[in-house]
């Protein structure tokens, strides 16, 4: 006879994809919150210390390849490690709060290059577990749970610079210290309270709900990611995915720079509120956007939304150099915004429609860990850039990194989604 109380039952019962769902996009963009913040910040940072464009750019460099670094056995590890899930996320958080709290004690550059290699690693570790959740849970609506949980990354990284634009204010007039360490010191506490929070609601996400798949071997495992660089279908996503993420990594870095720079600079000259708030409407109409162009890629197929979508941000990109500082620039990025994160979401369900149910921490981690790597001289490329034909010139790189991508995925042939695939023949991808 059973001796469960009937608390102790409700407590077992599997959380709803909708609420593992919506908790994953919170934590999410409270991850992306925190990094987007940070971008704004680091022209400040850069001004306190006095370092050049190459070793702003350095800086980026150094963000990115920490992050690949971390994410190709983070995605291995994961695959074997579902019962962790939810202690792995909380660990997100803490790690957040504590990059934050170590930059408002930098004394220097050569600090700063060191603790910039811990910035990335929550959002980065947090994308592995979310996306294999959401990829399994959701398989036939796997565009568009993707895309609901880059609505978390979009409104994190929307509403993250316009709060620390006017947090950067207040304390410019308030805080003996200078303002960015008082905020970086400030995001200590949030991160910490969301690690309760996350723990509470996401701690059995990988003992419920899924089948197991531990009894696979760590050396099978890594043999199938090895397998993964020998699909030719699977390198040239990557490449995609490399093209499209280094110009749209371009674009974040360097339009806070251009907004707040000086006029003699080849800035704009904006204050930081002004700045945080058109730098937090590149992402703002995605809000709306990514789950439409996700649950159309389930429909129709990814490739019939990535190629005009990409096409049309490489204009906007563009238009955005040419645009000056008036409500133009402002319309302007905000349409850009509609195709910022919305279009990595979809990529990444491209990639999991072409593998295999329980290797999807793996494979993203290989895609997402290498996409990283090879992606992280782009900072210096767009520095070399800058410095060769002025800041607004970053955006002609974005473009021409955009429009390659578009050249790259015209000549795939791609497995088509789960339900495109019930109603039309293998080739129709």
């Amino acid at each position: 006879m059973s001796t469960v109380s009937p608390t102790q039952e409700k407590v077992r019962q599997p959380r709803s994809s909708a609420f593992i769902l919506t908790n994953l996009s919170i934590g999410h963009g409270i991850t992306h919150w925190y990094m987007s913040s940070m971008m704004l910040m680091l022209p400040k940072i850069q001004s306190s210390f006095g370092f050049g464009n190459f070793q702003f750019g350095m800086l980026n460099t150094i963000r990115q390849v920490s992050a690949g670094s971390a994410t190709i056995p983070t995605g291995v590890l994961i695959d074997m490690a579902k019962n962790q899930w939810g202690l792995i996320l909380t660990g997100c958080m803490i790690m957040a709060g504590v990059a934050s709290g170590l930059i408002s004690l930098s004394p220097n550059y050569i600090y700063l290059t060191a603790v910039i290699v811990l910035l990335p690693l929550p959002g980065t570790i947090w994308h592995m577990p979310a996306i294999a959740a959401i990829s399994q849970r959701m398989p036939d609506r796997r565009g568009m749970g993707l895309s609901i949980h880059g609505i978390g990354s979009q409104l994190g990284t929307s509403l993250g610079p316009y709060g620390t634009g006017h947090l950067l204010a207040l304390m410019a007039g308030w805080s003996a210290m200078e303002a960015w360490r008082s905020v970086t010191l400030i995001y200590v506490a949030p991160a910490i309270f969301m690690a309760v929070v996350v723990w509470w609601s996401l701690r059995d996400l990988g003992s419920s709900g899924i089948s197991p798949n531990q009894q696979t071997s760590l050396k099978v495992r890594i043999q199938g990611v090895g397998g993964l660089l020998r699909n030719r279908t699977m390198l040239a996503l990557m490449v995609v995915i490399m093209l499209r993420n280094m110009g749209f990594n371009s674009l974040t870095i360097w339009v806070p720079k251009y907004l707040q720079d000086s006029v003699e600079d080849g800035g704009l000259g904006m204050s930081t509120v002004s700045a945080g708030l058109n730098y937090s409407l590149l992402t703002a109409l995605g809000v709306v956007s990514s789950p439409f162009l996700g649950a159309l890629s389930d429909r129709y197929g990814r490739k019939k939304v990535l190629l005009p979508s990409l096409s049309l941000a490489a204009v906007l990109a563009l238009a955005i150099g040419q645009a000056g500082d008036g409500v133009w620039l402002t319309m302007t990025i905000l349409a850009t915004g509609l195709f910022t994160y919305s279009l990595g979401q979809i990529l990444q369900a491209s990639v999991l429609d072409q593998v295999g149910k329980g290797t999807e921490g793996a494979t993203m981690g290989l895609v997402m860990g290498l996409n990283n790597i090879f992606s992280a001289l782009s900072p210096l490329a767009a520095a070399l850039v800058v410095n060769a034909y002025g800041l607004s010139s970053v955006f002609y790189y974005n473009a021409g990194l955009w429009v390659a991508a578009v050249a790259v995925l015209t000549f795939i042939s791609l497995k088509p989604p789960p339900r495109v695939a019930a109603v039309t023949p293998p080739a129709a991808g």
